[in-house]
């Protein structure tokens, strides 16, 4: 026997010990204990810190509705662990207890949870409802509550550079937090207005800081520790260094089991003087706001930006920043430019961040990987140890197929036994819609059964037709890639395929020491040779490693 638990904790509900972690724990072991299941195979699942109605980052439940299978128990505190959304947790119930056939309890009442009929549904998705009417009750305190503090000049939100934050109580003993001038990062703050006002970019302006090491600001684990231009864009947009302090602009909203941040209504927004936080007086604020709103477009700003054949794909290998397009001067100090391929930390944030300052023309990087990739990886031999490696793969199953059909014919012997029963309920009782509905779906998992047991009672000409169509299949994938490579078209789409995990750019020298350029390494997988369930190889700088599908 199988046992799975799941606990789940949000930020709501931090100080309430019910809900943490330790005590849905000890609850989970004592249910297990009282089933004498302590010592079942047991796996655990943890969500902390995520929301009840996000069905989509929430990774411990996702890996629980991966895992769980037929006649397994699970355990959890209750329905609003499992979520605080009344459709999807309806749904994610009807999926474990009703469709797989789990025994899913709920340690807080001890009881098995029910999905058989529509009564059982109904009441699970009335539960959900009241757990997702607390849910957003909690959500609109919350919202009024900061909105409130925002009021009374207190921080509703996290830090901001040039402030610091001070914790102070009221007179009742409430906590709330407080923004003072931070006056050595103000001086960063009126220089950066100064400098732009004087024509200098944002780049420009980030390159100086950093190579004088000016402390940048924090962004949590995001922060880089360094200077970029989007920082400094956003310092100089930023209305609290006037002293007005802006709240509301961007809410959450739930969309399709996540959170999806969008504009607030205008109505929404709350905007208060607070002068005691002003760095930099109207006229240079305005001043600068001006010069955003009135430069002159560039050639072609409004048009898309171009995605570049291996732009999101390559990496710089010192600083692990992002390889970018950049139109830089060709080799020999000529006027003209080409778009090459550079660090864009280095291009962005100056040496002080990333030394590397390779720019090697686009035609030259791409034209070398597409000729390495004809060569080396599009190869006949390559295709042919493909080949291999899914013969080998289909023999080795082959030795589970007794066991394999037998399961199944086990469970459609059990189908068969149910469909019967419920065929003579149907002829026997007065109300049957519920007992159609069931009949249908054993009738469903039948045909299902059947279909599978006669896929997996191959015989050999079958195996070796089913290795010939393969076969056929991975040769004009490959083709088809030569010929796309070739013709250099759907570059992107190609690299892409070819080349999920990303690629890294060592900065090297030609053999003759005149130049710097990249040198490219990297994983190609090889799996769009063949159907993606299929077995597939991966081709590394020492070989040919095979990675199966699990």
């Amino acid at each position: 026997m199988i046992t799975r638990t799941y606990r789940r904790r949000s930020k709501n509900d931090e100080g309430k010990q019910q809900f943490s972690l330790d005590v849905q724990t000890k609850g989970c072991d004592e249910l297990l204990a009282r089933m004498e299941l302590s010592d079942a195979q047991r796996f655990d699942y943890v969500d902390d810190g995520r929301a009840g109605d996000d069905f989509i980052t929430r990774q411990g439940l996702r890996q629980l509705l991966l895992d769980a299978k037929r006649g397994e128990v699970i355990v959890c505190r209750d329905q609003s662990r499992l979520g605080r959304d009344a459709i999807e947790v309806t749904l994610v119930i009807r999926d474990l207890v009703r469709d797989r056939g789990c025994h899913l309890y709920y340690y807080s009442t001890g009881q098995e949870v029910q999905f058989a009929n529509a009564i059982d549904q109904a009441t699970t998705f009335i539960q959900g409802t009241g757990h997702q009417m607390e849910l957003e009750a909690i959500r609109s305190r919350t919202r009024e509550g900061l909105r409130s503090r925002v009021r009374q000049g207190r921080i509703a939100g996290g830090a901001c550079f040039g402030y610091n934050l001070e914790r102070k109580s009221d007179g009742s003993g409430r906590r709330y937090t407080v923004a003072t001038v931070n006056d050595r990062e103000a001086l960063v703050i009126e220089r950066i207005y100064r400098d732009y006002l004087a024509g200098r970019g944002q780049k420009a302006i980030a390159h100086q800081l950093n190579h004088e090491g000016v402390p940048a600001p924090s962004a949590g684990r995001r922060g880089s520790g360094s200077w970029a231009p989007s920082a400094i864009r956003t310092i100089l947009l930023n209305q609290r260094y006037r002293g007005v302090y802006v709240h509301g602009r961007i809410k959450k909203v739930r969309q399709g089991g996540g959170s999806l941040r969008v504009k607030a209504d205008p109505s929404e927004v709350l905007v208060i003087d607070l002068p005691e936080w002003r760095i930099v007086d109207d006229a240079t604020w305005f001043a600068v706001n001006e010069r955003f709103t009135t430069r002159e477009p560039t050639a072609g700003g409004n048009a898309p930006r171009t995605k570049y054949p291996l732009s999101g794909l390559a990496k710089c290998a010192t600083c692990g920043g992002a390889v970018a397009a950049a139109r830089m001067r060709t080799y020999g100090g000529g006027p003209d430019r080409a778009l090459c391929y550079g660090c864009a930390k280095h291009h962005d944030r100056g040496s002080a961040v990333c030394p590397v300052s390779v720019h090697q023309p686009m035609s030259e990087v791409e034209n070398a990987l597409i000729d390495h990739l004809q060569q080396h990886v599009l190869s006949e031999g390559v295709l042919q140890l493909v080949l291999s490696q899914i013969r080998t793969e289909i023999a080795a199953q082959l030795p589970q197929q007794a066991e394999d059909i037998a399961v199944l014919e086990t469970e459609l012997a059990t189908m068969r036994t149910e469909q019967k029963r419920l065929a003579r309920a149907v002829a026997l009782a007065d109300d049957v819609n519920e007992l159609v509905s069931e009949l249908k779906k054993r009738t469903a998992r039948i045909s299902h059964l059947e279909a599978q047991i006669i896929a997996t009672k191959r015989t050999p000409d079958d195996v070796a037709a089913l290795i010939t169509k393969i076969e056929v299949s991975a040769r004009a994938r490959l083709n088809e890639l030569k010929t796309l490579l070739t013709e250099h078209r759907d570059l992107r789409e190609v690299f892409v395929s070819l080349f999920p995990t990303g690629l890294v750019f060592t900065p090297a020298r030609t053999p003759d020491g005149a130049r710097q350029i990249w040198q490219i390494s990297g994983s190609a997988d090889l799996s769009s040779f063949v159907d993606r369930s299929g077995p597939v190889c991966i081709a590394t700088p020492t070989g040919f490693e095979p990675v199966l599908p699990a």
